[in-house]
């Protein structure tokens, strides 16, 4: 349904981005280490965030037990391993497209933490944590200056990030400039944003023209201005552009079979959203698509609608074989690259007293498909429980972690990792991706064995 936009709406539209920063006005300067080359095959990045951490044992690295349910109904891949046909019917039908890491592991168990670092690819420090752009907002960072006259999108583009207290806020861009922030959309509330009715159009256009003559304070704004400003400032802009704009309409559209080809769902929904941004080609470069529900500590396998596997499987299921299905239908594959992952992974063996399973940090699940990732591999091994990794099955011989996730991203993308950014209001040097991990030191790279 057409938005029906308003000085009202606009501000709440506002409060989206805004992310409430005010550190120092951005003076950094980049400097690479010229260390790697990166592969560059990528146009766009849709990370599909499974927020509270899935139970890599029931979906992507099945273990048996008596705790197991039957109607899991695990049977074994065309791909050669075993699949929970019952949980995740049509991603079967797209395990051909997909590169399974099982030897991925995290170093949080703190769902702020944990989703801080799967944003950022940083370990939290609570010095620097404004200062600090999400993995998303160095990407727009790179890409502002390769921006065309025919980009209407943002590049970093966040959806139904469940924001609270136990996950902690979206992180946005820190210290980078204001247009490397997130655009916002939440698809749980039902109501398409950005979408003007074309009777509304000549009136929109007054009353932006009288709003620029009447707020003389935005056409004063500098790199002295507070950053709230100069973030409201950008994101005005950027809605005025996209609000505007003749495909706009097509983009935010969704069809009553998209829909329901995706799960009818607010995650499908996003997903939807997610593959129309990818396919207009528009300069939206990083989508990060939140499906909250998977902190499971409780009725694990619970069938009703606060929760369980059933539900969670049941939403993610349609929506991602979907989205891999339309972005080969649409010719977007070899361009894209998705990822998905949770921030940690859930503990083995028998369940809790109360059915459910607790935070794990040491075996967890990764999925990559797209822009030239070799499909249908599995990639590492876990024992029999699931709780301690037997097999690396990378040429890194260690975990994959959520850095070498982000160097992966990057160098989809042609960015150079090994990036830093000087004169940070820190005074430290913010390195994309930063051997200083949370525990120790580790040589952090792509995991290039997904495309050979």
């Amino acid at each position: 349904m057409p938005m029906q936009l308003n000085r009202r709406s606009l501000v709440k539209l506002g409060a989206l981005s805004v992310a409430g920063f005010d550190v120092a006005p951005f003076a950094a300067r980049v400097r690479a280490q010229s260390r790697v080359t990166p592969r560059g095959n990528a146009k766009a990045v849709i990370f599909l965030n499974l927020q509270g951490g899935p139970s890599q044992m029931d979906m992507f690295d099945i273990k048996h037990g008596k705790w197991a349910p039957e109607n899991r109904d695990v049977r074994k891949a065309p791909q050669g391993y075993e699949f929970p046909y019952g949980l995740l019917p049509k991603t079967a039908g797209v395990l051909g497209d997909l590169a399974v890491i099982r030897s991925a592991q995290a170093w949080e168990t703190v769902h702020s933490r944990g989703q801080y670092y799967l944003k950022t690819g940083h370990a939290v420090s609570p010095a620097r944590i404004e200062e600090t752009p999400a993995l998303g907002a160095v990407i727009a960072y790179e890409f502002l200056e390769r921006r065309r006259s025919t980009d209407f999108l943002p590049p970093f583009v966040a959806m139904n990030y469940e924001s609270s207290t136990m996950y902690g806020p979206l992180q946005t861009e820190g210290s980078l400039p204001s247009d490397c922030s997130p655009l916002t959309l939440d698809l749980r509330d039902g109501n398409l944003p950005f979408v003007l009715d074309p009777a509304e159009q000549a009136r929109y256009a007054r009353r932006w023209e009288m709003l620029k003559r009447m707020d003389t304070s935005r056409s004063a704004l500098d790199d002295t201005s507070p950053q709230g400003m100069r973030q409201f400032e950008s994101f005005g802009r950027a809605v005025n552009r996209m609000l505007t704009h003749p495909k706009i309409s097509s983009v935010m559209k969704l069809a009553p079979e998209d829909r329901k080809a995706y799960g009818s769902s607010p995650f499908g929904d996003a997903c939807v959203i997610a593959r129309n941004m990818v396919a207009a080609d528009a300069g939206a470069r990083f989508l990060l698509v939140t499906q909250p529900g998977w902190d499971h500590h409780s009725a694990i396998y619970g069938k009703d609608s606060k929760g369980g596997l059933y539900k969670t499987c049941g939403d993610f299921d349609p929506a991602f074989a979907a989205l891999i299905h339309d972005l080969k239908r649409m010719k977007l594959f070899d361009s894209t690259l998705v990822v998905c992952k949770g921030e940690f992974g859930r503990t083995p063996g028998d369940l809790t007293p109360i059915a459910g399973r607790e935070h794990y940090a040491d075996t967890m699940f990764a999925l990559f498909a797209g822009a030239g990732v070799k499909g249908g591999r599995v990639y590492g091994a876990t024992d029999e429980q699931g709780a301690k990794i037997t097999e690396f099955g990378w040429s890194g011989n260690r975990p994959v972690y959520t850095e070498d996730v982000c160097a992966t991203i990057h160098s989809a993308l042609g960015i150079d990792w090994s990036k830093r950014l000087t004169r940070m209001p820190s005074g430290r040097d913010f390195v994309y991706v930063d051997p200083a991990a949370g525990t120790k030191v580790v040589n952090f790279r792509e995991v290039a064995d997904l495309y050979v």
